[in-house]
């Protein structure tokens, strides 16, 4: 059969025309294949069925380490160089004193709150070692290991204890609701963390009962909830003084790694600064523990 030429010329310009969206299609097909990466959806043990997860949940491990980012929030508070000339860091800064997870609020076993009620001639510190004896003669008490010896021998802290009283090998002290760090008067002290910082009212401080008159006593609210509190500082800084003075409603909004006072003794005998972190429900937290240094 022969076909008239114009005939001819459509059917082959409707056979090209076809073959070239088969060849689309399968272009969009394989692209498809390689731009969506594979899901593995699990399979439950309970019912055999496939686990539905929202689309915007992440897997387990990736919620777990933002987490662990979003705890992490706080600088060490002390400004200055460690023994190799390099910056202060939460673990390399001087600790006197610990915070004691024996028998007191933050204890899970404990009905006592902090401080002369929480007293059990016992100090224990957040990696599980523990400081007992005799009621000690003096204020503040720390205790000796069982065995004797150093306590942070691996080196968790930089712990050095007090001069006059034992020093490494007595864990200071009972009672106690915050880190202490043993450097000069005047040393500066640093913002943790962004926050508002306000000097301390009378009657604010539930855990001692402190206040800015009596024992240089401040506090900054961060962001996400939590609280710092700082405790027998010299003075604020100036350009915080000066916006404060007297008033306990004012704030100054302060940056990490702001100068914002300096280490003094106002309430207490040796020099130090004595550092507490607290959650939304203004209970103690260990920043160690709870791993919230950056």
């Amino acid at each position: 059969m022969i076909w008239p030429t114009k005939k001819l010329g459509e059917i082959i310009r409707y056979a090209f025309k076809g073959l070239m969206r088969v060849i689309a299609s399968r272009k969009s097909t394989i692209s498809n294949e390689v731009s969506t990466p594979k899901v593995t959806i699990p399979i439950s043990q309970s019912t055999g069925q496939k686990a539905q997860r929202p689309e915007n949940e992440l897997p387990a491990q990736e919620t777990i380490k933002t987490e662990e980012v979003a705890a992490s929030f706080l600088i060490c508070p002390i400004q200055g160089n460690d023994s190799s000339g390099a910056p202060l860091t939460p673990y390399t800064v001087k600790i006197s004193a610990v915070l004691d997870h024996s028998s007191t609020a933050i204890d899970p076993d404990s009905n006592r709150h902090w401080g002369k009620n929480a007293k059990d001639q016992k100090v224990k510190a957040f990696n599980g070692e523990i400081g007992e004896g005799a009621q000690c003669p003096q204020e503040p008490c720390g205790y000796p290991k069982k065995d004797g010896g150093e306590f942070f021998q691996n080196k968790e802290i930089n712990y050095v204890g007090v001069s006059y009283d034992g020093g490494k090998n007595t864990l200071q002290y009972d009672g106690h609701a915050g880190y202490d760090f043993s450097y000069p008067k005047f040393t500066p002290v640093v913002a943790p963390a962004d926050g508002k910082l306000y000097k301390a009212a009378q009657g604010k401080d539930l855990i001692y009962g402190a206040n800015w008159n009596t024992d240089g006593s401040f506090y900054i609210v961060h962001e996400n909830g939590f609280v710092t509190w700082f405790r027998h500082c010299e003075k604020l800084a100036d350009s915080l003084e000066t916006q404060i003075l007297n008033d306990f409603t004012q704030f100054c909004a302060v940056t990490r790694g702001d100068v914002i006072a300096y280490v003094g003794n106002k309430g207490t005998r040796p020099v130090h600064l004595h550092f507490e972190v607290r959650d939304k429900d203004g209970e103690i937290v260990d920043p160690y523990k709870d791993k919230l240094w950056k």
